[in-house]
């Protein structure tokens, strides 16, 4: 979906159904693919985290399996590889 919106904005009603659901979820896709081919573009995953693989993290260290986790910055990011060996 290329609507050339580059320096611009686009403001779009009535996003939660139809067409205008349709455009928003385009030029979100389009966002998030520009996203990370120029900003993160070592990243595993090549995608924004979901709020379930977020709420993961958030059960694993509420439980008993992270007892031993402890002073971690603990991040959901998908993994970054800035060089192979």
């Amino acid at each position: 979906m290329d609507l050339e919106l580059d320096g611009r904005s686009a403001l779009i009603t009535g996003s939660t159904a139809g067409i205008g659901y349709a455009i928003a979820r385009g030029l979100a896709a389009e966002v998030e693919e520009e996203f990370f081919r120029v900003f993160r573009p070592t990243t595993l995953i090549g995608r924004f985290a979901s709020a379930v693989e977020v709420a993961n993290l958030a059960v694993y260290l509420c439980g008993a399996g992270a007892s031993a986790t402890s002073g971690a910055a603990m991040r959901v990011d998908g993994g970054v590889v800035n060089q192979i060996m």
